[in-house]
């Protein structure tokens, strides 16, 4: 039978059945464009709702992408067409919102379906199924969900009895992604339920994923015995490092708290878990081969490898391993001064060029280790061979040793290396190292060459905007690398794309795949860049792109920044209305990756209500970055709990919390240091100091709390002092020697005193003088003079920015040989540090003979003492003795004991 057109007037060929009548069962060869040939879009979709077309590709062997495309013309034509009457194989194409409408006994059934014939199915539609569910929850629907159970909100979890819990334990313990929120609401009522006990490695096992939502207190019920056990099961260690840090830190304390011997922890701590051990129990290692292969293996922080830094890289250490090339980048990243102050420079040598890594590998290093191994290798005979050092060391290489024969070889070396390591003190250096590169490459104007694009590499970071958009568009390549771009550069880097003279081409070409091949760079571009893509393009990339982003790492300042950027990009705003017109907001809503994208803070003011943010508040924390949108949740939430909110929801604020004002604080719930913790997560923003104080202070009001070793780590230094100076002194010695490394730079001379009092008492016991000093390193701002000048004869090599962070007025009670002493190593650095206002003011303070001593090239000394002896006549004042007279002309700094000396010498006194 001839196929014969289409005609919607004609009653003969007004059939919208025509691809069942004419196309049959050659649908199996039919593929999206043959589709296409017959009609747009908007004709075809005409068709796609005919029962009996549908029953057409539901036949076998029908192409998958064929039935992805017809599924998508069924709710262009239909978007409310029900899932129910699509064949099972397209239901796994429909979009999410069209399963809302099903009730819990149809999404039971179509979940069923669906875990059988999809893949890879889109998470919304388990999100729009799971919201069905309502309050009709129970083992097993969690059954049918399985691994999507993750799409329940804290809300409906709350409606499962303890019971049904129970026994959907085994499904729910192996769901992978549950959001802190949800398992601590599943923990909760577990526990209050008393139907399940948590004191064993086995109940521990039991839980599985569900761990994270454990109270930290917890682990203090569970003997060290139970807890070694689960510290050995692979699962439960890697759920564990999923949670909170005060909840690993937890599990590591109780397992170290009942041996601290510094052998016994290394045996009871998994290697990924290690960064979690007190520092202060870190010492007592030897060197034997079995403990170098331990230390070696595991994960640490950096203030906890230097402790140990010295056994480890050894002689005989490295030896262990075969060479210092064998120290993982965990361990190379406690290389100190104070470290290697017993190493030959050849080790020292061998230990900085193992830092020479890339990638994954690359060692994390600080300005003062880099400026420390220079130092050490500047005067080796291959002190040029740049290719033998890491990158980030050259940054502080005295060009005035570089051959000009092998600038171009250092500049090439220095490609790789990241400028953002310097410090405010040293920044000045950055321009001294591109007017080097100028000058060594040739650059006359601000149009850079695609070669010596390539050779500066890392450095086009530095570069102003005028650089970057008169030179070679690979300039772009570089930039992707760069931490961070600032306004004028992100304007350059619009500007060089719009021209069009790039590899992303002309901007009427630009699409998704345009924005992904930009790597980073979208994440710093402004309004003007976005302009050029339409919301489609722009929504489907922010999917994917925050994925990405948050792999990676980035901040979420970073991307609130970019989500307000794309949205400003829109043109359509809402009108003034009181009313929701965008789409109520519900459990199914929130679930979008890019939401709230749609809404405009108004429509998302109208769109939201209380009941939805109490029932789905961690979801939405989860997502939700933007200042002004934060505000209305923070402010909706309040509502719904009549402003006194739960300890449970103030825990998950997460980023919420960083536009909270005093009033709101005053309403929240903070009894445990669970809460303490999350709400001082740094990665959640910075707190005003008056905030920090004013939670901090809500927490020590609750009878039983103080500042012990989990609020120190919580709280961190900054915070530490926004206390009162009584709060600071209450901290135990004990507290203070368990606890990380706090910064205190920003505490009153009077906090910081008090808390290095503490800090004597907590590190008395230590005799050694490299562990007692990088122990109490942090907490020298608060050292007396007779302390530091204690310090000077112990070898410490002090580096210059604990030397610049000592109290002043010990500073400048420090001769020219007791800094020498005190910085050993590090001495040349005073150079660099010359213009840092304090080491200023102790150079003032200085002879310039003495300062001259030191081979730094340093000025602005004191003059030197002049004195003149004269002969004259005895005075009444002599006593009626004669004699010689003398005249004294010295500074008013001039010492007693070279006044006595003198008057010695003049024989004018008798010793």
């Amino acid at each position: 039978m001839m196929p014969r057109c289409y005609n919607s007037n004609d009653p003969e060929l007004n059939s919208t059945a025509w691809f069942a009548e004419y196309i049959g069962s050659f649908i199996t060869f039919l593929t999206v464009a043959d589709l296409q040939s017959f009609g747009s879009e908007l004709v075809l979709q005409v068709f796609t709702v005919n029962p009996k077309n549908i029953a057409l590709i539901s036949q076998p062997r029908v192409n998958l992408t064929l039935i992805s495309y017809y599924t998508q013309l069924v709710y262009q034509q239909d978007s409310n067409f029900s899932p129910l009457l699509l064949p099972s194989v397209s239901q796994c194409y429909a979009p999410g919102p069209a399963f809302t409408q099903l009730n819990a006994s149809d999404s039971m059934k179509v979940l069923e379906t669906l875990k059988v014939v999809c893949s890879n199915l889109d998470e919304q539609i388990y999100a729009a199924l799971a919201s069905n569910f309502k309050g009709n929850l129970d083992s097993s629907s969690i059954t049918a969900l399985g691994n999507q159970s993750t799409s329940l909100s804290t809300g409906q979890i709350k409606t499962i009895s303890s019971s049904q819990l129970i026994s959907s334990l085994s499904t729910l313990s192996i769901v992978t992604g549950w959001r802190e929120g949800q398992a601590k609401t599943i923990i909760q009522t577990l526990m209050s339920s008393g139907l399940m006990k948590i004191n064993s490695s086995s109940s521990l096992s039991q839980l599985g994923s569900l761990v994270i939502g454990l109270p930290s207190y917890t682990f203090s019920s569970i003997s060290s015995l139970e807890l070694i056990s689960a510290s050995k099961n692979p699962s439960i260690v890697a759920y564990i490092m999923s949670g909170s840090q005060i909840l690993q830190q937890s599990f590591v304390y109780q397992i170290v708290s009942s041996d601290t011997n510094s052998l016994k922890i290394i045996d009871n701590i998994p290697d990924q878990l290690a960064t979690q051990v007190p520092r202060v129990y870190l010492q007592q290692f030897t060197s034997d081969k079995v403990t170098i292969e331990k230390l070696n293996k595991k994960t640490w922080k950096r203030q906890q490898v230097e402790l140990f830094f010295d056994i480890i890289a050894a002689d005989s250490a490295t030896t262990v391993l075969e060479g210092a090339d064998n120290l993982s980048s965990s361990v190379l990243q406690g290389f100190t001064c104070t470290g290697v102050s017993q190493f030959s420079r050849t080790q020292v040598t061998k230990l900085v060029k193992a830092c020479r890594r890339k990638g994954s590998r690359k060692v994390p290093l600080l300005e003062t280790q880099l400026t420390c191994m220079y130092n050490y290798i500047s005067t080796e005979s291959d002190a040029t061979s740049f290719a033998l050092y890491p990158p980030d060391m050259l940054l502080y290489y005295d060009y005035s040793l570089v051959p000009q024969s092998s600038c171009r070889s250092y500049f090439q070396e220095l490609a790789d290396a990241d400028f953002s390591v310097f410090s405010s003190v040293l920044s000045y250096k950055q321009t001294a190292l591109f007017n080097n590169a100028r000058s060594c490459l040739g650059i006359t104007s601000t149009s850079l060459t695609a070669d010596q694009v390539s050779i500066l590499g890392n450095m086009c970071c530095m570069l102003d905007g005028s650089y970057i958009q008169n030179s070679d568009p690979s300039i772009l390549e570089k930039l992707k690398n760069c931490p961070d771009l600032t306004a004028s550069q992100a304007a350059a880097v619009t500007t060089l794309l719009i021209s069009g003279n790039t590899q992303y081409g002309n901007t009427s070409t630009w699409n998704e795949t345009t924005l992904k091949n930009l790597d980073m760079l979208p994440l710093y571009l402004p309004t003007t860049f976005y302009d050029n893509f339409d919301k489609n393009t722009k929504k489907t990339f922010l999917k994917s792109f925050l994925n990405v982003i948050k792999e990676k790492g980035v901040s979420r300042y970073k991307r609130q920044e970019l989500k307000s950027v794309i949205r400003q990009s829109i043109k359509n705003r809402s009108k003034r209305t009181t009313d929701c017109t965008v789409g109520t907001i519900t459990q199914f809503t929130i679930s979008e990756s890019t939401f709230p994208f749609d809404y405009d803070v108004a429509q998302f003011n109208n769109c939201l209500s209380n009941v939805t943010v109490k029932d789905n508040f961690d979801a939405i924390t989860e997502k939700v970055d933007e200042v002004d949108y934060l505000k209305i949740v923070l402010h909706k939430l309040g509502e719904a709990y009549n402003f006194i909110i739960p300890e449970d929801q103030v825990q998950v604020l997460g980023f919420a919390s960083s536009v909270a004002t005093t009033d709101d604080i005053r309403s929240w719930t903070i009894t445990q240091v669970d809460t303490l913790s999350a709400l001082m997560d740094s990665s959640n923003g910075v707190w005003e100091p008056s905030l920090a104080k004013e939670i901090i202070s809500k927490y020590l009001a609750v009878e039983g709390n103080s500042l012990g070793r989990a609020e120190l780590n919580a709280i961190k230094g900054p915070y530490l002092c926004t206390l009162d100076l009584s709060v600071i002194q209450s901290i135990t010695a004990q507290s203070l020697k368990e606890a990380e490394a706090l910064n205190i730079t920003t505490c009153t001379l009077e906090a910081k005193k008090a808390i290095f009092n503490i800090a004597t008492q907590s590190f008395r016991a230590i005799t050694q003088a490299s562990p007692s000093y990088l122990l109490s390193r942090s907490f020298l701002g608060g050292a007396s003079l007779n302390y530091i000048q204690g310090l000077v004869p112990s070898s410490i090599n002090m580096d210059l920015e604990t030397f610049s962070n000592l109290d002043p007025n010990v500073v400048l009670g420090l001769t020219v040989t007791e800094v020498k002493g005190l910085l050993g190593t590090n001495l040349p650095d005073l150079k660099s540090y010359e213009n840092q206002p304090l080491v200023q003011t102790w150079i003032r303070n200085q002879y310039q003979s003495d300062l001259n001593t030191l081979g730094l090239n340093l000025s602005g000394g004191k003059a030197d003492p002049v004195t003149t002896a004269t002969n004259a006549p005895a005075t009444a004042g002599s006593g009626g003795s004669t004699g010689s007279g003398v005249r004294i002309q010295a500074d008013t700094g001039f010492s007693f004991l070279v006044f006595l000396a003198i008057l010695v010498t003049s024989q004018l006194i008798t010793i």
